[in-house]
């Protein structure tokens, strides 16, 4: 008798980091894309992660002395770390564990992004689901079809992704034990001094609102002072007319209105002087033709300073567009690198792109040439040893689909355009702009050594000496001379005109434009001169023009990206900038984070395009009792030393021995510090100088999804598509956001009292209320935390990591009392009183505990 035929076939898990990446793996592996938790096939199952589904767990979990937030019992090491389930998803945590341990897969694939942080999001959930598959790493730039494809046949083993996950882990780890520590140890040390408050410390997120402080105090201190500047307006013999400014060296300005006017007066007598040298003429005149090269390609961080600087758009919104044109659209490769080259192994797909492009009127000309003639790429494009984990940010061969740019949003579509402009016109010529400087003299004498040969500082030299001037807190600009030189007098006049546009007709560069945007991406431009040779004589008026020296600016999220990637230095140079980029404040994809979290927790508003810290910011930084903790190049090397391990240049273990041992210096200085005096009432950072009754100026932790009441369940709301991703980064504990998170967010206050906000009720945003302090009270939606007090109502303190359980204040037409508030938490519903139903009609009924409706109750009649 001949034994039955056994036919075993292989099946692959394979795991993404969202729904909507599954679907499109699942479009290309021919899996039908249905099922609630995973998408099954004859050959593949895809599931998906929805972010962090894991993370680390609280202090209690360890030691049950960590659960009170004391001096007495910091530093908290755990030996080991352990992990928990994120509470946003638990029932996809379960299939997602589930399948992980089916005997029926043969491996299973990491298919979260090709990132650190991707890589940390599989590694925490294999390793919580104890998981034993052997593992292959999905590792694309793009979602379209062809990379998909190209990627599932070249996966690589897991354990060559070993550095990047010790990375990952260390950062997270070092995130947590200097978040916990330094919150708990600052937080505690200001309650024994009587404070109120709860100081967020994060390792990220203190260094840069440290910078936003700086920059604010320097403005503080700074002393405006009145200049005069003095300005020939001259012509030649054939009647051509032109503009120059007096200058002594590198200064153009006089420290009084008098010794303007004397120069005036002066420099007009010497145009009728009997002695013709003494008479204005051309002194020197020199001509170059300067070539501007293309800006480099667009990394995350790049993208968002100049979409910001063009289009308004926060650092947040650029990366939400940006993750959509690589998610949905796929017209983009994968944003969140920091990498502004290509590969090599690109440089073959290069004329696909081009061809996709010409597809799009705009783009057909520029495109259609670079396919005409196709340009060897130099190393300002293609360079592998810039390019780590991703390169920089490109189209994608599916811009070429004739939908695909139709469908875009008006903000996306701009954003698109930048990119593709960008990488377009990196294959461009040089721009080459004529430069002519020319240096007028008037009077007698003998010139100052050099004074015509010299350059002139250029626009751009201006401008770093005013960012280096402002770095120190003094006056943006040139010294003010307090007398006034011998003659002769010299004028500078510069004139730039564009003779070959090269790539800045491709970025759509105005040739008149006469100021360069900070990144690089714009030429300069400027008026003509007449035609001038030496000696050739010239006349016209001298007229003074008042000015005064302006303070530090405040920062944009363009200006402070740019000091976060360079670890608060500020720095013009893209060579520069490219060689601090491991020493930077976070990396290109959590910055965006950093900074809506300090919008978020008060201690930074933004108001237009500036960026400046609320007097809670502020005291939080002037509160620290170790500076250390907001330092800049502190968190910098930190994040180089990151980035060794992530390349295997560096232990794992040597780098958390110095956090650790950094973290008990931290906690032992805290301890043995003076106890702060408690914060008096200061002068707001945003102008408001009276402290508002019924307010303290305390920094308190409170709910962001409170701050508004009704009025911004938005924010409550799961964010979509690339917010879920920003909101996903905040929401981890003391993860890149530089921020940690606890079980009881608010520490108990000795009388067992949760501390609290006052707070403004929804009906009376003008008027401030008497402070509202509740009992520490469980959250009844997640049973893992308490309830805080935030401005418009009693909400979750993890409501960062999912937990969006609130009860409004103004509630059925009612303001709840403190005494309801237990009612509904300890007995599921409050006592017979009146209320305002449907339609505004008043009835009698009690409000019931329901902690899956909008506002966690619901109104019942009598």
């Amino acid at each position: 008798m001949t034994a039955p035929l056994c036919i075993f076939v292989v099946v692959d898990l394979v795991v993404a980091e969202k729904p909507s990446v599954a679907r499109d793996l699942a479009r290309v592996l021919g899996v039908r894309p249905s099922g609630q938790h995973c998408f099954e096939g004859s050959a593949w199952t895809i599931t998906w992660c929805v972010g962090h589904l894991v993370q680390l767990e609280e202090p209690a979990a360890y030691d049950a002395r960590w659960r009170a937030w004391q001096l007495e019992t910091l530093p908290i090491l755990p030996r080991e770390f352990r992990l928990r389930p994120s509470e946003h998803a638990t029932a996809q945590l379960r299939a997602v564990r589930s399948l992980l341990v089916d005997r029926r897969f043969a491996s299973v694939v990491n298919a979260c992004d090709a990132g650190r942080e991707g890589e940390l999001i599989f590694r925490y959930v294999y390793e919580y689901a104890r998981a034993r598959l052997p593992v292959r790493r999905l590792w694309i730039s793009s979602l379209t079809e062809e990379s998909i494809r190209r990627g599932f046949a070249s996966l690589r083993p897991g354990a060559q992704l070993e550095e990047l996950a010790a990375a990952a882990r260390s950062r997270s780890e070092a995130d947590w034990l200097v978040g916990m520590n330094a919150t708990r140890a600052v937080t505690a040390r200001g309650r024994r001094a009587g404070h109120d408050a709860l100081y967020s410390i994060g390792r990220v997120q203190t260094p840069t609102l440290a910078m936003l402080v700086e920059r604010e105090r320097a403005r503080e201190r700074f002393v405006p002072r009145d200049y005069w500047e003095v300005v020939g307006e001259l012509r030649v013999a054939a009647g051509a007319t032109f503009s120059a400014k007096w200058r002594r060296g590198a200064t153009t300005r006089l420290a009084t209105r008098a010794l303007a006017e004397e120069l005036c007066a002066r420099d007009h007598r010497y145009q009728d002087a009997t002695e013709e040298a003494a008479r204005p003429r051309v002194a020197a005149v020199r001509a170059r033709v300067v070539k501007e090269p293309p800006p480099l390609l667009l990394d995350l961080t790049s993208l968002q300073r100049t979409a910001n600087r063009r289009f308004g758009f926060s650092a947040a919104r650029t990366l939400e567009l940006a993750q959509a044109l690589y998610e949905r659209h796929k017209v983009l490769t994968y944003p969140r690198t920091d990498s502004r080259h290509l590969s090599s192994e690109l440089v073959a797909e290069l004329p696909a792109i081009w061809r996709a492009l010409a597809g799009a009127p705009e783009y057909a000309a520029f495109a259609e040439e670079l396919l005409a003639r196709r340009p060897r790429p130099g190393r300002r494009v293609v360079d592998d040893s810039k390019v780590s984990d991703h390169h920089a940010i490109i189209p994608t061969e599916g811009a070429g689909r004739a939908a695909a740019l139709a469908t875009l949003g008006r903000d996306e579509r701009r954003l698109f355009d930048l990119v593709a402009r960008r990488f377009l016109g990196a294959f461009f010529p040089d721009a080459e702009i004529a430069v002519t400087e020319a240096w007028i003299r008037v009077g007698p004498g003998p010139l100052p050594p050099g004074a015509s040969s010299a350059r002139a500082p250029s626009p751009r030299d201006v401008a770093a000496s005013r960012d280096a001037t402002s770095e120190r807190g003094g006056a943006a600009g040139h010294e003010l001379l307090a007398q006034l030189p011998e003659p002769p007098d010299l004028y500078f006049a510069r004139g730039r005109v564009r003779r070959v546009a090269g790539w800045q007709a491709v970025a759509g560069v105005d040739p008149g434009a006469r100021r360069a945007e900070r990144d690089g991406d714009e030429g300069e431009a400027g008026a003509e001169l007449p035609p001038l040779v030496e000696g050739q004589p010239v006349r016209g008026v001298f007229v003074v023009r008042a000015g005064q020296t302006t303070p530090p600016p405040r920062f944009t999220e363009a200006t402070l990206l740019g000091a976060m990637e360079s670890a608060g230095k500020a720095i013009d140079d893209e060579a520069l900038r490219a060689a601090m980029k491991d020493r930077g404040l976070g990396t290109p994809a959590t910055r965006a984070a950093v900074i809506e979290t300090l919008l978020k927790r008060g201690y930074a508003t933004r108001e237009q395009q500036e960026l400046r810290p609320t007097a809670t910011g502020a005291q939080l930084i002037e509160a620290l009792p170790v500076a250390s903790l907001a330092s800049p190049e502190l968190t910098g090397e930190w994040e180089a030393r990151l980035a060794r391990v992530a390349r295997g240049q560096e232990s794992r273990a040597a780098f958390m021995a110095d956090i650790r041992s950094y973290v008990e210096d931290l906690v032992a200085a805290i301890r043995s510090s003076p106890a702060p005096a408690p914060l008096a009432p200061s002068r707001a950072a945003d102008g408001d100088a009276r402290p508002r009754r019924g307010r303290s100026r305390q920094v308190r932790g409170r709910p962001g999804h409170l701050a508004r009441g009704t009025g911004s369940r938005r924010s409550a709301a799961k964010p979509k598509g690339q917010g879920a991703r920003a909101a996903r980064t905040s929401a981890r504990p003391a993860s890149a956001t530089g921020r940690a998170t606890s079980t009881s967010a608010r520490p108990a206050s000795a009388t067992g009292r949760a501390t609290s906000t006052s707070a403004r009720p929804a009906s009376a945003p003008g008027r401030a209320s008497s402070t509202v302090a509740i009992e520490e009270l469980g959250c009844p939606r997640c049973g893992q935390a308490t309830l805080m007090t935030g401005s418009r109502g009693w909400g979750c303190s993890r409501w960062r990591e999912g937990c969006r359980f609130v009860i409004w204040f103004e509630t059925a037409g009612r303001r709840l009392t403190p005494s309801q508030l237990r009612e509904l938490i300890r007995r599921g519903k409050t006592r017979k009183a009146r209320f305002r139903g449907e339609g505004g009609v008043e009835i009698e009924g009690r409000l019931e505990l329901d902690v899956a409706a909008d506002g966690g109750v619901r109104l019942a009649r009598c």
